[in-house]
């Protein structure tokens, strides 16, 4: 593991004395702006959000969008971020983008796996100690604390109304739900916020 983590390593440190070689540094967005919307997606790199309208970062290193970006495993919002994102940043407009063949769905199905591999990685009292932290029953739980789902367009709708119930989510925030489809690229409407 650590050769890998030190090839990898060596890999960023080379990749980014390129990008500074062909960046201008007076195009790199330094400045803060602050933007009415956010975007809540999944840390799959599959996730490709020009498909949404974002621009990538120029050849130069600029930025053309202020949109903020969480990434999080099966786009499942972040209490923190979101806070800092609407009372700091903002966002007063947030579009969930959950997509097809997500490692969540799979997490669901899986669960067997995930506890087999957590069982061969830890030592046997730290599996313990979690699987008691987790409760009993185990497999049940632990898809509950992951946040696992069958559906991705259940889980946009659940996962909406699940930051409708944190106590800091203002009540005329407005939250759209989106599925992209791995396969084509295209986006469906599963919550319209506006309505």
């Amino acid at each position: 593991m650590s050769e890998l983590s030190s090839r990898w390593l060596d890999a960023i440190l080379f990749e980014n004395t390129q990008f500074r070689g062909r960046i201008h540094p007076d195009k790199l967005p330094v400045q803060r702006t602050p933007s009415s919307v956010g975007v809540i997606t999944c840390m799959d790199p599959r996730v490709n959000l020009e498909a949404i309208g974002m621009p990538s970062f120029s050849e130069t290193g600029e930025n053309g969008s202020s949109i903020r970006v969480i990434r999080t495993i099966g786009a499942m919002a972040e209490p923190r971020s979101l806070m800092i994102g609407i009372f700091l940043a903002g966002i007063r407009e947030l579009v969930i983008v959950m997509h097809t063949d997500c490692g969540c769905c799979l997490a669901f199905s899986k669960i067997d796996v995930i506890v087999s591999n957590m069982q061969n990685s830890l030592p046997a009292a730290q599996f313990l100690e979690f699987k008691k932290t987790i409760g009993e029953p185990f497999c049940e739980n632990l898809r509950v604390w992951l946040k696992a789902f069958e559906n991705p367009r259940e889980a946009v709708k659940q996962e909406i109304a699940a930051i409708r119930m944190l106590p800091f989510i203002p009540q005329q925030i407005i939250i759209h739900g989106l599925l992209y489809e791995l396969s084509s690229g295209k986006i469906e409407v599963v919550v319209n916020g506006y309505d």
